[in-house]
């Protein structure tokens, strides 16, 4: 039994199907697309192509040539397309494509011995959808006495397959774009502009505004216009001198000993001669009444710290005066 398609005119036919030993199926194919070529004219084209080709990857299928894709049209029914099948056949379809799919599915998800159908109407839409197709839909009905002998010719016997095999046929369609394509975003603002007219585009507000509406702000004043002559004459070396009669303070040096730093009157024309640096004179230390405040200091130089008076010294007790005994003249060494 074959199932009748309408193309139109100039369209691009893809014919998919498995073309067995058998006669009246490669009969049935032949009709088909005698029917398709007269009707699509010579302005299209009708291709077939084997559907075990397509899923071992041995056909090559370009890449959106194709306006309608028909699978399995020809009974018995008894391929289940896989989703590399699928996928190949979503490639080759124009962007809004059509696939017209027929194949056999079960009432339930319990498989049927030494079939080639293990999946429902429901698993079947699923996959459809997985591969890449929108707008699917499926429609089964029960399969004719015809159709069932020709699966059992084709599969053997099958007494379990009565009344549990339904007839498929799906219909989907390629998204209106090729796989890949890409398109930038505008997120709808130019076309809401559009929408609205210019009077409603808005003006992005600005940082700094300068405002002459008043009348106070409305003429700015030239700066170059408020420099006199005598502003632009660079002056020399007489004008910037002390007017006679005045003598320059002068300022007490870091270390002053003539008492200007303290406020006393002094003579201006001796020179101030200040002297070093004073030197500071610690106080002795008292090693042996001296407290720790750390508390290492007698324990040795590996504990005390970089201020400490001992430093250099070996350890003591707290309280004991450190004395170096023997002689310095002599090593410690005794043979």
């Amino acid at each position: 039994m074959t199932i009748s398609y309408t193309a139109e005119a100039g369209q691009a036919v893809l014919l998919v199907a498995r073309a067995g030993s058998d006669a009246s199926n490669l009969d049935a194919l032949q009709l088909l697309r005698d029917s398709l070529v007269a009707q699509v004219g010579s302005s299209g084209k009708v291709d077939f192509e084997q559907v075990d080709r397509i899923e071992e990857g041995a056909a090559a299928l370009a890449s959106a040539q194709y306006d309608v894709a028909i699978l399995n049209p020809v009974m018995p029914h008894a391929i289940e397309h896989s989703s590399g099948v699928l996928e190949r056949v979503l490639l080759a379809l124009k962007p809004s494509g059509t696939l017209v799919l027929y194949e056999f599915v079960l009432d339930t998800a319990a498989g049927i011995e030494g079939l080639p159908t293990t999946r429902t109407q429901g698993e079947l839409e699923q996959q459809l959808k997985f591969a890449g197709f929108i707008g699917t839909r499926v429609e089964v009905q029960a399969v004719s006495a015809e159709g069932l002998l020709k699966l059992a010719a084709a599969n053997g016997s099958i007494a379990s397959a009565t009344g549990r095999v339904l007839a498929a046929t799906a219909l989907a369609s390629k998204p209106a774009y090729n796989v890949g394509a890409a398109a930038a975003l505008s997120f709808g603002k130019k076309a809401k502009a559009k929408e609205l007219g210019p009077s409603s585009v808005v003006v992005p507000k600005k940082a700094w505004v300068l405002s002459v509406d008043s009348d106070d702000e409305a003429e700015i004043e030239d700066q170059d216009e408020l420099l006199e002559d005598e502003d632009l004459t660079k002056p020399d070396a007489a004008s910037l001198a002390r007017p006679d009669g005045v003598v320059a303070k002068r300022k007490a040096c870091k270390n002053c000993t003539c008492g200007l730093a303290e406020g006393r009157m002094v003579d201006e024309s001796e020179e101030c001669k200040p002297t070093d640096k004073p030197k500071r004179f610690t106080k002795p230390v008292d090693v042996v009444n001296v407290k720790s405040a750390c508390g290492n200091c007698s324990l040795g130089d590996a504990f005390r710290c970089s201020s400490c008076p001992y430093l250099g010294q070996p350890s003591f007790k707290p309280g004991e005066k450190v004395v170096l005994g023997g002689s310095m003249l002599h090593d410690d060494f005794m043979p």
